[in-house]
Order: structure tokens, then sequence, then C-alpha cells
């Protein structure tokens, strides 16, 4: 069984090694313990079930390993055009494509989050929340400078809208955060809610 947490530890466990999400709950004022959870995420054919079930799955994984006494939080963030979800590039040359593939288009970014609070055995709030990112028309240029510069062939679409984001994206409608992974709008009440914004805010501790 899982150790119980003490009253100097955080209550919270972040289960993703996302520096981006880390940063967000930071700034609303949660103190939490990152420990990314090793899950396999189902690859369903609809992108809101599947960034929905890899959430969950995540959550499911880092609550084995964390005990019912601490509250978790898992999420799973997707990038969707046309209805299908747009992964990972591959290597350089597919992330440039996909950047083209994303020129002067419209796109959906998808952010599902699975948060129990301590106390529920585990059993998880879930929601999904979804902003529309508009990319500026690119050259095959643009998007090599971009990715040369922003280095983000680690990202969901191959892009991040808070490095160098002006530099392909043209508009956004919706969270600025849920493009970066975490809706902080819906996060926060969730995290107040259950108590655990009541200390100053500090950052995560490591464990």
């Amino acid at each position: 069984m899982p150790p119980l947490p003490s009253e100097s530890e955080p209550r919270l466990v972040l289960a993703s090694a996302s520096p981006r999400r880390a940063a967000i709950l930071a700034q609303l004022g949660a103190r939490f313990v990152v420990r990314p959870a090793d899950a396999e995420e189902p690859l369903l054919p609809d992108p809101v079930a599947r960034v929905r079930a890899a959430a969950l799955a995540k959550h499911a994984a880092a609550v084995r390993s964390a005990g019912p006494d601490r509250a978790v939080l898992a999420a799973d963030t997707l990038v969707e055009l046309d209805g299908e979800a747009i992964g990972k590039p591959r290597d350089p040359e597919d992330a440039v494509a996909t950047l083209l593939r994303l020129s002067g288009r419209e796109h959906l970014v998808r952010t599902a989050v699975a948060a129990s609070a301590p106390g529920r055995g585990g059993e998880p709030d879930v929601f999904v929340e979804t902003s529309a990112v508009r990319f500026r028309v690119l050259t095959r240029a643009d998007a090599r400078g971009y990715l040369r510069d922003a280095r983000t062939l680690d990202r969901a679409g191959a892009y991040d809208i808070a490095t160098m984001g002006d530099r392909v994206v043209e508009s956004l409608s919706g969270s600025f955060t849920n493009v970066m992974g975490l809706p902080a709008e819906r996060v926060g009440p969730w995290l107040t809610a259950h108590g655990l914004l009541a200390a100053p805010p500090g950052g995560a501790a490591r464990g």
C-alpha cells in the first residue's frame, strides 16, 4: 500500500512530465509533487473519446502508485484537424509537413483532465476543454525556421503556442493555457473547491 502523505508533503500529484503543465499549476498556487504516469493510451478514432481515455489511463496509473489519500491530476492534449488527431511528429521532415498541413487553417486543441480529490478512492472528475487555433500561412522556409528556433519536435502538432507561437499562430479562440496543455480556467476552480490552493503560490516538490 502506498504510504500516507505527511502533513508537510503536497497532497496533489501531477501525473505528467510536462514542464508547461507544472508551470500552470504553480502559477495557480498549487503545491504538488510531479510523478509522471506510465500508461498505455488507447488510440480511439474519435478525438474527444481518445483524449479523454488517455487522461483516464494516466490517472488510473498514477492513483495506483500514489494511493487514494492524495489528490491526482492527469491530462492529455491533442491537436485535431478535419476530425483527425495529429500527434507528435516522427522526425523533422514530418514536423515540417505537419506545420504546412496546419498552414492557413483553423484546427482544434483538446485537453482532457482527469482529477480526483483525497479520500475519493481515486474516482476522478473528467472534463475536456477545446480551443480553436488559426495558423498563419506558412512557407516551407517559415516552417523549417520555426522548428529550428523553437525546437518543438516533441509537441503535438509540431508547435508550442508559448514558444515563439506568434510566428505560426494567427489567432486563438478559447483558453491559451488549454493549448499549452492544462486549462487553468477549469483546473483552478476544481483545485479551489477541493482545498488544494490553500498554500501560498510556490512550485512543485519533486519526488
